[in-house]
Parts: C-alpha cells; structure tokens; sequence
C-alpha cells in the first residue's frame, strides 16, 4: 500500500454500491496502492488514514447524511421529519446546543456505573447456552443483550421492551438504501416509539429517577431545555443506534475471534486486555467502515476539487488496517496501533462512544472464559458496507460446552 503521498497513478474506480463490495477487499487495496482516493458512482472515496482523518478534522466539510433520503425520494413526512431531527444530521449552533445539553448524560462515568449491571446481563444470558456447545451468536446473544442496556440506561420499564426492539429494527432500515421499500413499516415504528416515550416523559416530568430518560427530560442550561421533539429524536436515536451498533460489533468480534483462536484464549486468561481487544476489534473488522462528509463550499484538497454539495466517502475500515508505513497491521490485542476512527473525530464523535465500549469491554472477556475454543460452525451472513452499521446478520459458532 502507499504511504502518506498515496500517489503512483490515477484514481481507480470502484463500484461501492455492489453487493459484495468491502473496504477490507483487494480491489480496495489495489485502488490506495495506486492513489490517495478512487472514484465511485456515489462520489471520491478517500482510502488513505492520513487523509481520511484530515477529512473528518477539516471544518470545510460537514455531514452527508443530511440528502441520504431525499436522494431516495423522502422529503416530507415522518420519516423526513425524524432523519432532520436526528442529531448526526444537525450541524453549527443547533449541533452544539443538543451536545451541551445531553452530553452530561452520557459521560464514560455514566457508563462505568453500568458496568455491573453489563456483567449480569452477559452471565444471565450465558447460562443457557454455555452447556450447549453450539449456537447461532445474533440471535441467542447480540440480539439480547445491548437493547438490556439501553433499556435499564434508559429505564424503560419490562413490559415495553419488546416494543421498542422492533421499532428499533424497524427504525435500523432508515440508513440503507431501500428505504422505499420499507416506508410504511418505518412510518409505524416512528409513530409508536414517539407515544410510548411521550408517555414515559410525561411520567418522569411527575416523578423523575435515576435513568437517562429523566436526565433528558431535566437537561437544562439556564432557561435552555430540550423539547419533547428533541427528546423524542434522541431517545429514539439511542434505541436503533444503542443496541444496533453495539449488536453488530459483538458479531463482527466473534467473528474475528473465530479466526484468531490464539487471542481468544489470551483474552480468556487476560481480561484485562479488554479495552484494547474493543479497539483493536473496532480497528480491524470496523461496525462504521465507511463515513460520509459533504464540501460546505467549493474547495481543493491535494489533486482533487470539490463543489459545495459534493459528498466524499471515507473508508475508514480500509486506512486503519494498516500502520503509519503502508504495512497491513494485524490483529493483536497486545500491541500498538493506531486509533481507529470507528467514533469518528472533532464535532461529531461519536455521543455513545463510553457507553459501546463499556459494553464490549464487559461482555468479551466473559464471553472468552465461558465459551472457549471458539469455531465458526457455519457461512456467516454480513450486511452491505453502505447499510449503517456493518456487521454479520448470522454467525454460527460452536465451542466447548462447559457446564451453566
């Protein structure tokens, strides 16, 4: 691969809406050996870690996401009116309103006192599958196990939280590119996930507790406050992007464990590798390969010009798999390497960040102990590299079965 310069040719074209695409994939790796960014029918795709950090900093670009439905047609209505208000799709003032009222709320403090709470959840749910010895990971563990966080982070009560799963599988389908195709199943979960929390503001306005939601609810700075809208888009945010994203690592991390048994057992021995194992997960099987940013004006960067408007790609899951010489840097949870952008940088990292990975950090090494000398039992199932959160939607595993 290239170094900084990331310049012996011209610009490669990639097809980055294929369905096999990945920014892990040879043809990605041909395309940075040969330039700094390639071509695609969606804009540049910037490949490079130098560069792509450069992008995510340089305050001439802001968030993409802002035309993601319009482009599919989606201007007016719920779903419209949901994407505007959520606060990955909110720049300048109102940006930093929302992060100064809310960020207190999701603090690594915050997140450090769930941390018991984590481990009873993991152990719960690997009593029953620890004597089997085979399973299929998403459905028996991740799909199980970060919405419980959400829900006790957010103190949404028992009997609500099968409701909120399916809206927020339903509200996940709001970042592919086949929104069409699910408009009115969307549409549903968007009215029903706003009566619900209507109604859990309106009790926490009378009798406030502990949770996240009653932080929400009582942010203020001075006469500031949120409003039921703004609350209703950030709880609703965190109930797909709180269990989605942290859902998908886990699977891409047992994938990734599968084929690296030899840190698997080091991570069982050493827990507390825990931290660095997230990072190192995150860093080479990414849940956000791909970020997106739009010019603010018309601009040059290096050899490549850019209309205000214009979106560029930054594949973030390809520059990080390689160190500050151009080598592939391979997955180990004791050495050095460079951050990953999973979280992204500046003004819009990631609100959640502390909360995921607390989560990850609880949930591995218990998951190392208990079900050591993990396999792949089958063909994982990934999701598209433009679908959102990325990571597989099937995993097979088997392990030695140990008594529960």
């Amino acid at each position: 691969m290239s170094t900084a310069s990331g310049m012996t040719g011209r610009p490669a074209n990639l097809e980055i809406l294929a369905p096999d695409f990945r920014v892990d994939s040879a043809v990605v790796r041909e395309a940075a050996d040969r330039h700094w960014y390639a071509k695609t029918q969606l804009g540049p795709a910037i490949l490079t870690y130098e560069d792509c950090l450069a992008f995510l900093h340089d305050r001439r670009f802001v968030q993409a996401s802002t035309g993601h439905l319009a482009e599919q047609g989606i201007t007016t209505g719920p779903l419209a009116e949901l994407w505007a208000a959520w606060l990955l799709n909110i720049d300048g003032g109102d940006h930093h309103r929302l992060r100064r009222l809310v960020a207190p709320g999701f603090s690594p403090a915050g997140a450090d006192a769930l941390r018991v709470r984590m481990r009873e959840i993991v152990d719960g749910l690997l009593d029953g599958l620890a004597g089997t010895g085979r399973c299929e990971f998403i459905s028996a563990f991740a799909d199980h196990y970060p919405p419980r966080v959400i829900f006790d982070l957010l103190g949404i009560p028992a009997a609500e939280h099968e409701q909120f799963l399916r809206y927020g599988s339903a509200l996940a389908k709001l970042i592919g590119y086949d929104v069409v195709t699910h408009h009115d199943e969307i549409a549903a979960a968007i009215l029903g996930i706003d009566e619900l929390i209507d109604r859990l503001v309106d009790e926490r306005t009378r009798t406030p507790g502990e949770d996240l939601l009653s932080k929400l609810v009582g942010a203020g700075d001075g006469d500031d406050r949120l409003t039921r809208a703004e609350i209703r888009a950030l709880a609703s945010i965190m109930v797909f992007a709180g269990q989605d994203s942290t859902r998908c690592s886990l699977g891409n991390a047992l994938t990734l464990f599968a084929e690296h048994p030899d840190q698997w057992a080091l991570l069982a021995e050493r827990p507390e590798l825990a931290a660095a194992a997230v990072d190192e997960v995150l860093r080479v099987r990414a849940v956000c390969p791909i970020i997106w940013r739009q010019a603010a004006e018309d601009l040059e960067y290096k050899d490549l010009r850019l209309s205000a408007g214009e979106r560029v790609w930054l594949l973030v899951g390809h520059g990080q798999l390689y160190d500050a010489d151009g080598r592939p840097d391979p997955f180990d949870i004791t050495a050095e390497h460079r951050p990953h952008l999973n979280f992204g940088h500046g003004t819009h990292f990631c609100l959640g960040a502390a909360l995921a990975r607390a989560e990850l950090a609880e949930a591995l090494p218990l998951l190392a102990r208990r079900m050591p000398d993990l396999a792949l039992d089958g063909t994982p199932v990934r999701r598209p590299e433009l679908a959102g959160f990325v990571g597989v939607e099937h995993l097979p595993i088997r392990f030695t079965a140990l008594p529960a």
